[in-house]
């Protein structure tokens, strides 16, 4: 694109996901922290959130994050009302959607680690649709999950555009999260 923070491809959705999980692995690599991280690339999430289910029933997590496309509101024909996240004010951090609304603690930790780290960030929802985080929610006991998106435009479509900004602040967002994720924050996130 004319602007190169603007990137264009087909399938983002959810292409950059997977990009996003391998930025996260890779930065991760030589790190400290205390965690068992995966990352996976799953199948038929638009139909029925299939491979996330089966992932998480086989990773069995202690917390999970569905990383996927979100809506961009700024572009013609979308109210703010419609699509409040705008390209470029960094990733989104989904209350609710379709499938499930947001654990709390989750999103409180991944919020406090943002604001901490001056990572940018927009709140949303999706009052359709849903992302792999509904299916891992549910895994065996129940598993405190958060979806964070990348605001895109024109989703489903072979034009799909985004901004790079709010891919690799979405990166440094989940590398700083897991970083500070220990077994007794993830015990006070799940109990409390």
């Amino acid at each position: 694109m004319n602007n190169e923070k603007l990137l264009l491809a087909k399938a983002w959705d959810n292409r950059i996901g997977c990009a996003i999980a391998i930025d996260v692995l890779k930065q991760l690599q030589g790190e400290d922290h205390p965690n068992e991280v995966y990352g996976v690339g799953t199948v038929q999430e638009e139909v029925g959130l299939r491979g996330a289910r089966t992932s998480a029933h086989a990773i069995k997590p202690d917390i999970g994050f569905g990383v996927d496309v979100g809506i961009a509101g700024d572009m013609p024909g979308v109210s703010d009302k419609d699509a409040a996240a705008k390209l470029g004010d960094g990733p989104q951090v989904i209350l609710y959607d379709a499938s499930m609304i947001s654990h709390k603690g989750v999103r409180d930790f991944v919020v406090n680690t943002a604001e901490e780290n001056d990572i940018p960030f927009q709140y949303d929802s999706m009052a359709g649709g849903g992302t792999d985080s509904g299916a891992i929610h549910l895994t065996a006991n129940g598993v405190p999950s958060l979806s964070i998106t990348v605001p895109t435009r024109y989703i489903h479509s072979h034009a799909a555009m985004l901004h790079r900004d709010d891919y690799e602040h979405a990166v440094k967002l989940i590398v700083e999260v897991i970083k500070k994720l220990d077994a007794d924050t993830v015990e006070n996130i799940t109990f409390n």
